[in-house]
């Protein structure tokens, strides 16, 4: 059985340092070989913290924890997709994003590592992970207007369509697309969509899929065992 320890929308949080460290001993000390630690966008900005290290505090935190894959965030773009790529290539962990497209409509980051969707293992089981940006960024955050995001849904499809191919044990979305969440659980075969974007935590159920966010600023993470029975 493998468990996912799912943080996003942390944010703030490096602003305070005691709460920093206490969020990221927790995250170490659920972690294990049966686990993998994944974030869902928007953990590099905004704050205080992130305005200095335009976001790179991220890369420290990281590491820490051990994370091994998230995805982008409307806020991820606050210093710009230049910044955004340098923190991508200095990353440990994998960023998977299906639906990024860069200035020239190409999948961004693509020369630095970013990948539609990528593989992780734990516990002898393959975990298939792809990442999703809500399509309304580049009008929400002016930093990311040269940016433009396609149709959710349809990428979806598509690297849900691969990861079965592969063979993989589950199928995990790494979701920025907040309300989104719901159509996404009734359009894409998924065994789990673990959110972010909306700051409300949330552990439900919708279609036989579920559906969590983990809220704002790492006041809390959820833990989710694939294969459980309940």
């Amino acid at each position: 059985m493998v468990r996912l320890l799912h943080y996003s929308d942390i944010e703030n949080l490096f602003d305070d340092a005691e709460r920093a460290g206490r969020f990221a001993g927790r995250l170490r000390e659920r972690d294990g070989e049966d686990a993998l630690v994944v974030g869902t966008g928007d953990n590099t900005a905004p704050g205080v913290v992130s305005l200095a290290a335009s976001g790179r505090q991220l890369l420290d935190f990281a590491d820490a924890v051990g994370s091994v894959a998230d995805t982008f965030g409307n806020h991820d773009f606050d210093y710009g997709p230049d910044a955004t790529r340098g923190i991508v290539a200095d990353s440990d962990l994998t960023w998977v994003s299906a639906n990024t497209r860069d200035e020239d409509g190409d999948a961004f980051g693509a020369d630095e590592g970013v990948v539609p969707w990528t593989i992780a293992e734990a516990d002898g089981e393959r975990v298939g992970l792809f990442g999703l940006t809500d399509p309304t960024t580049d009008s929400i955050n002016p930093q990311a207007a040269a940016l433009t995001f396609t149709d959710p849904y349809e990428a979806a499809a598509e690297a849900v369509e691969e990861l079965r191919a592969e063979g993989v044990d589950y199928v995990v979305a790494l979701s920025h697309l907040g309300g989104g969440d719901d159509e996404l659980a009734r359009r894409v075969d998924v065994d789990a969509i673990l959110g972010g974007h909306v700051h409300s935590v949330r552990t439900e159920y919708v279609d036989g899929t579920l559906c969590t966010r983990p809220g704002v600023n790492g006041h809390e993470f959820v833990e989710v065992e694939l294969g459980a029975d309940d």
